[in-house]
């Protein structure tokens, strides 16, 4: 008798084997939903305002935004504007990870959005098609020495 085992099924033992495999997909995607990793995740992160005096110093320099080396921070730009504290002296601190958490080793890259909120007076126009310049550091350098 060659051919195959579906022709010798009974329509009964047929719908059997295809609810078991219809309830065995289903709970394949439960445990894929439920109980699975997501691939990716994020994380919002807020960036403190450091002050830093020393602008185009030739070290390099972690601004820390919280523990015991904790930066100089100003809360607002008003504040900035207070203390005579110019654009160029603020640079935007983010530690990553956040206290108490940690990356794993299969961690395999890092996508990140900047989302500017910038302060507007009327006096202070924007020109069109301005540029932010971004200094990144000293990660890089870190990177290299290992």
């Amino acid at each position: 008798m060659a051919g195959a085992i579906i022709e010798n099924m009974s329509t009964k033992k047929l719908v059997i084997v295809g609810v078991i495999l219809l309830l065995f997909q289903a709970f394949a995607f439960m445990v894929g939903g439920l109980i699975a990793p997501s691939p990716t995740t994020a994380v919002h992160y807020l960036a403190v305002k450091c002050v830093d005096i020393t602008k185009h110093r030739v070290g390099t320099k972690w601004f820390m935004p919280w523990g015991p080396n904790q930066c100089d921070k100003i809360q607002s730009f008003d504040e900035a504007m207070a203390k005579k504290v110019e654009a160029n002296n603020i640079v935007f601190a983010v530690h990553i990870p956040l206290p108490n958490k940690e990356m794993s080793p299969w961690f395999q890259f890092m996508l990140v959005i900047l989302q500017f909120d910038i302060a507007f007076k009327m006096y202070n126009q924007i020109d069109e098609g301005a540029m932010a310049m971004i200094d990144c550091g000293p990660g890089l350098q870190r990177r290299h020495s290992q």
